[in-house]
């Protein structure tokens, strides 16, 4: 499962995730981190059946824990496939099938937008969905 955890500044200094990791025995892989003086994000993956242990430490230790549920839409009947979102894709997420046709792996998808704003035909948008 896929979590969007946002950390008040305050805890910048703080060893939350490695906590985490040693209170739950999860393997957490992090796969998109941005953090500055004023706020940190990072997007983690969590094994399915560490999941609702590790958004509960989380939380308990002042982290705002969203769950992605849905990462990313795609209106198949805007996109031209072009594979312009395959080019700058850093998670691998889209490819072509064997008939030159976009196809896409959205449990691969780390959020970062760049495929949003490389598609000329505004055939991708953010999801803010979350359970």
């Amino acid at each position: 499962m896929k979590l969007q955890l946002r950390f008040p500044s305050h805890l910048h200094e703080v060893p939350n995730t490695a906590e985490v990791i040693l209170e739950t025995g999860a393997r957490i892989n992090i796969e998109r981190a941005y953090v500055d003086a004023v706020r940190s994000e990072i997007i983690i993956d969590v094994p399915n059946d560490k999941a609702e242990q590790v958004v509960s430490l989380f939380k308990q230790k002042g982290v705002e824990v969203r769950k992605l549920v849905k990462l990313i839409t795609w209106d198949e009947d805007r996109c031209i496939h072009c594979g312009a979102c395959i080019s700058v894709c850093p998670a691998g997420v889209f490819r072509f099938d064997h008939t030159w046709q976009i196809t896409l792996e959205e449990e691969k998808c780390i959020r970062c937008n760049v495929c949003i704003k490389a598609c000329p035909m505004c055939a991708l948008a953010s999801v803010d969905d979350h359970a």
